[in-house]
């Protein structure tokens, strides 16, 4: 009897690491691959933070890590090559319009290694792959909420978009901002201007700079660490504002006692890529998630919005900020319809 209470037992426990994927004391290894650095205060904190958020409430089941590859993008490929060829992690999350041809190179290579890419669309119908998804944040709805707030709050109406570089990502930050605008004002002059840069601060300061001389009033500052240089224009340059990104620039700055800046920050664009990656390692973990396809993660979700914070409560009116409310409800519910670049 004792044996066959023993056998029974033992089948549980194989039908149990059978139906979880993976043995009771064997944790899911999950690897957040950063083309760059932390401390951008936006985008790749953001991503490193949800990784913090899956070890604080999923720890007895998920180990997550990240690595950053810095910024020489000429180490880029064989950094990935070598986190794919040690076949160390049971995800990689990798992203951004820079990673997505060697990405697609290594998932055909590796068909069984796991990957969660981010930021940019996967064309599965050229690239199929039943080991890799797409995490694609909807930046148009949330940049339509701050072009919005833009207009609203600038006395020139001549407001300015300040991008990292020219992706499809990064214009459909524009279109949406530019919707969002003329929706308040239709004769604004909204302009686009470029950094050339993710990780240059004195490049954002400088074209900054030259959009406020010219009568910018509102710069939305949309390029990583490079955006941060906006800010720096912004305290020299007078009676102008800017706009985060990605993290809750306002709020980390006043956090940090740089009241000046946060000052200086009606409201960022916050696109939650914690939120993404804390839901999608949920998911895998309950057994829901599937493979194969783009996931888009906009407004309804919180996956992206408009920060506010004391400068944003200073600036807007109540008036204004039930305004600013109706219209991200409008665009949840799909009855504002954003413009998008994809």
């Amino acid at each position: 009897m004792k044996k066959i209470v023993s056998l029974i037992l033992v089948a549980l426990m194989v039908l149990g690491m059978v139906s979880t994927g993976f043995a009771a004391d064997d944790k899911m290894k999950i690897v957040y691959c950063i083309n760059g650095t932390k401390g951008d205060k936006s985008f790749f904190d953001s991503g490193s933070e949800g990784m913090e958020w899956i070890n604080r409430d999923f720890g007895d089941k998920v180990e997550a890590t990240c690595l950053e590859f810095t910024y020489d993008d000429t180490t880029w490929k064989s950094q990935l090559e070598n986190v794919f060829m040690a076949e160390e992690y049971d995800v990689i999350i990798v992203g951004t319009y820079d990673m997505l041809e060697m990405t697609a190179e290594l998932t055909a290579e590796y068909p069984d290694q796991k990957v969660w890419f981010y930021d940019e669309q996967w064309d599965f119908e050229a690239n199929p792959r039943e080991n890799v998804l797409s995490l694609l944040f909807k930046q148009n709805e949330g940049s339509y909420v701050v072009g919005a707030m833009a207009a609203m709050a600038s006395k020139s109406g001549h407001i300015s978009f300040c991008g990292g570089m020219s992706n499809i990502v990064l214009n459909d930050f524009y279109e949406g901002y530019k919707q969002g605008a003329a929706a308040i004002n239709p004769d604004i002059n909204c302009e686009l201007t470029w950094m050339n840069s993710f990780s240059d601060s004195s490049k954002g300061k400088d074209v900054a700079t030259a959009s406020y001389s010219q009568g910018v009033d509102v710069v939305f500052a949309c390029g990583g660490s490079a955006g941060l240089g906006v800010f720096e224009a912004a305290i020299e340059c007078g009676d102008v504002y800017a706009i985060g990104v990605d993290g809750d620039q306002g709020a980390y700055f006043e956090s940090v006692g740089q009241t000046e800046k946060a000052a200086k920050i009606i409201t960022s664009m916050t696109k939650n890529v914690n939120r993404g990656f804390y839901d999608t390692a949920k998911k895998a973990i309950e057994g829901t998630l599937e493979y194969g396809q783009n996931y888009r993660l906009g407004l309804d979700g919180d996956y992206v919005g408009a920060a506010v914070t004391s400068t944003t409560n200073a600036v807007f009116s109540a008036e204004q900020m039930a305004k600013i409310e109706q219209i991200k409800a409008d665009i949840a519910s799909g009855a504002i319809v954003v413009n998008t670049a994809f």
